[in-house]
């Protein structure tokens, strides 16, 4: 967004951090140092607190007192229930898609989508929110097709910990290809009209992140994560 667009400086500020955040640009757990926020956006320190403390309404940065503040870690248990809940709605979202929405020019635009994904994995400076914004617009056609549209921006909204993941998901995703086989394999299905093979793979495609990144989040990415009981900790 230009800076042109913004109310205020605050507003600015705010914005920026916001998508830093959710592009984990900034790291959870990452200390946010008021001198260098004035520094990068060439600001006094009053609209760099102020976005701070909307930020941290938000909860997306947390005070830590005589320590600083810091992005806020991920809550596992909150992104599993999360996804529980996207698959219950889409799933119903797409049976009504099937029965009354699919038409051909809708069809033609989930076609489209799949096709701008192929073409952008093979560019020579693609980045992962690009194939990220590119997944959530198709899946957003059912949700339009069927007048479902708030529904959507309420799985939307979900984003200290759930969009975040996803982020994380499409930063260490090393095989789009497979993810773009997910689509076209869904689009077969939704063409054929076979609801229950559709909310299978519907499913399979929805939760296969958490299953791939046990490790990672175990491992590599423990410090972005806020602790966890090992019982039950990739029960889905």
């Amino acid at each position: 967004m230009a800076e042109g667009c913004y109310r205020n400086r605050e507003e600015m500020v705010y914005e920026n951090l916001k998508q830093d955040i959710l592009n984990l640009e900034l790291k959870p757990g990452q200390l946010l140092k008021e001198t260098e926020l004035c520094e990068r956006f060439g600001v006094s320190r009053t609209p760099v607190r102020d976005a701070l403390r909307m930020l941290q309404e938000q909860g997306f940065v947390l005070t830590v007192p005589y320590r600083g503040i810091y992005v806020t870690l991920l809550n596992l248990s909150n992104i599993k229930q999360m996804i529980y809940m996207r698959v219950a709605v889409e799933t119903m979202v797409l049976r009504d898609f099937m029965k009354e929405a699919s038409t051909p020019l809708v069809m033609e635009d989930i076609r489209y989508l799949i096709r701008k994904q192929q073409a952008i994995i093979k560019e020579p400076d693609f980045k992962p929110e690009q194939f990220y914004h590119l997944d959530a617009q198709m899946h957003e056609i059912w949700f339009e097709a069927t007048r479902k549209q708030k529904l959507w921006e309420i799985l939307q909204a979900q984003q200290l910990h759930y969009t975040r993941f996803r982020m994380l998901d499409f930063v260490t995703e090393t095989d789009f290809t497979r993810i773009i086989r997910e689509h076209k394999k869904m689009f077969e299905l939704i063409e054929k009209k076979d609801v229950i093979q559709v909310e299978e793979t519907l499913k399979d495609h929805l939760y296969f992140s958490m299953k791939r990144m046990r490790h990672q989040i175990d491992v590599e990415y423990r410090d972005y994560f806020e602790e966890e009981p090992e019982e039950g900790k990739f029960d889905i």
